[in-house]
């Protein structure tokens, strides 16, 4: 007697649910993990931009800011606490601090003459961001030298 074996068993229906459900989470899990990757990359990429475009204005016309002669380190640091800092960053925005309800991000920066030669200066500029305390980082201080010239 010869059986008719058409169709499929529900064992082979579970383990075909199985493996679908394994891919799709997998793939699930990937796509999680490339949104946080590109999150990260964006925000490294906009605090570069950021620190460029700062340290590209001040280069432009060192001579139309105002210097801070003090040249001790401690100066540059109190007049540089966290929460004093002028200017309000984020992605894709820069404005003053307090007229961004929704930036997550400030900075600041002072200029001083560089000891060692005549007219350079030292530019230190203090960048936070709310999603660098996850990694334990206040913020982040930036230091590129500039000519008077």
């Amino acid at each position: 007697m010869i059986r008719n074996s058409k169709g499929q068993t529900i064992i082979d229906s579970l383990v075909a649910l199985g493996l679908i459900s394994i891919v799709g989470l997998t793939f699930a899990g990937g796509m999680g993990a490339l949104r946080n990757i590109s999150k990260a990359s964006l925000l490294t990429s906009t605090t570069d931009r950021q620190v460029s475009d700062i340290s590209e204005n001040i280069k432009a016309g060192v001579q139309n800011y105002q210097v801070n002669f003090n040249v001790n380190q401690a100066a540059a640091d109190d007049y540089l606490k966290v929460e004093n800092l002028p200017m309000s960053w984020d992605i894709g925005i820069v404005t003053k601090k307090g007229e961004c309800d929704t930036c997550k991000g400030t900075y600041g920066y002072i200029i001083q003459p560089y000891e060692q030669f005549r007219g350079l200066y030292l530019v230190t500029l203090r960048m936070t961001y709310e999603d660098w305390k996850k990694n334990n980082e206040a913020y982040r201080d930036y230091k590129f030298v500039v000519s008077a010239k």
